[in-house]
């Protein structure tokens, strides 16, 4: 459904123009999930709004690679094309449903614009169709809720109606940058079920960006690793949890909290920070936190390498002992 390719993102700052996304690729089939992973600051809503064409503006800047979508580059589609696929074909869930709605508007205005842009210029056929979006994404009173505003409405149902305007006109792909993250538990449970729900039903290509690799295991069938805007690791979901080939998702993975015989263990965690973009090492990204570094990594970025379609950037990643 979606294929990009050698995606490099840049940004024009008072310290110069600092590349965030480093020619990062990666594809996402019809029905199932991509799962992108990392720490905060690694690139991954940057990956987003590139392929939204949502990049701030005039900083942002796509300096090379392509994004194929039903035939056509979305990095060199004029922009009145592009606002028909944003939300007509590609659908997104923004972070936070609080600064996606606006607060001046009711639910039903802004909803009934999704379709007023892209399927009828009938407001009351738009009107209806919000209502019937509502209630199949599980709110109650949809008729009610239609006149209401964002204050009004808990945080889950804030975030229930985000979805509802990315999938109302039945895209194909949908992006949910961490549409999980201000949610309590049984909420979020409640929200990635609607997600897989409406998948099985429609058919829908979803990339899922987020930082817990829970949320990724209970419902991706592929993972994109990425650290300081490149990607450390990506494959199968299984693979990557099971087979970790990078010394990143390692550390990812044993930093997860888990209980031993009913004793809190100690909470391992990934030394040092990541590096910020205008102090990118010259080698590997990652070598300053890296407990298999050799001398090679301060000097030579690892290559991509791919196993059965397993692919990991590491000069050690054959070397690395069994976990």
């Amino acid at each position: 459904m979606l294929d990009v390719q050698g995606l490099v993102t840049a940004f024009d700052t008072d310290d110069g123009r600092l590349v965030a996304v480093d020619g990062v690729s990666f594809q996402v089939h019809r029905g199932r999930t991509l799962g992108i992973v990392g720490e905060s600051g690694c690139g991954k809503s940057v990956t987003a709004f590139s392929i939204m064409r949502l990049l701030p503006q005039p900083m942002g800047h796509i300096l090379a690679g392509s994004i194929q979508f039903e035939g056509r580059d979305l990095v060199t589609l004029p922009i009145e094309e592009m606002q028909k696929i944003r939300g007509g074909r590609i659908g997104m869930i923004f972070q936070e449903p609080m600064t996606a709605l606006n607060p001046v508007h009711t639910i039903g205005r802004q909803l009934s614009e999704v379709f007023l842009l892209h399927r009828t210029r009938d407001p009351a056929e738009a009107w209806r169709r919000g209502t019937e979006m509502l209630r199949k994404v599980g709110i109650p009173a949809p008729d009610v809720r239609m006149s209401e505003y964002p204050h009004q409405l808990s945080g889950g149902m804030r975030q229930r109606i985000v979805i509802a305007m990315a999938l109302a006109c039945e895209p194909s792909v949908v992006i949910a940058d961490e549409p999980t993250t201000a949610l309590d538990v049984t909420i979020q449970a409640q929200i990635l079920e609607l997600m897989q729900g409406l998948q099985r039903d429609l058919g829908l290509a979803i990339i899922l960006i987020t930082h817990d690799l829970g949320v990724i295991a209970e419902t991706c069938n592929d993972v994109v690793v990425m650290y300081a805007g490149r990607i450390a690791e990506q494959g199968p979901v299984q693979d990557i949890f099971s087979r970790p080939a990078h010394p990143y998702t390692r550390g990812l993975l044993d930093s997860i909290p888990v209980l031993e015989n009913e004793r809190k263990s100690r909470l391992k965690v990934i030394d040092g920070m990541v590096p910020g973009l205008k102090d990118l090492p010259a080698g590997c990204r990652f070598q300053n936190r890296c407990p298999y570094r050799i001398d090679r990594c301060a000097t030579q970025p690892p290559l991509e390498t791919v196993t059965a379609g397993h692919s990991t950037a590491c000069h050690r990643w054959r070397e690395l002992p069994a976990r």
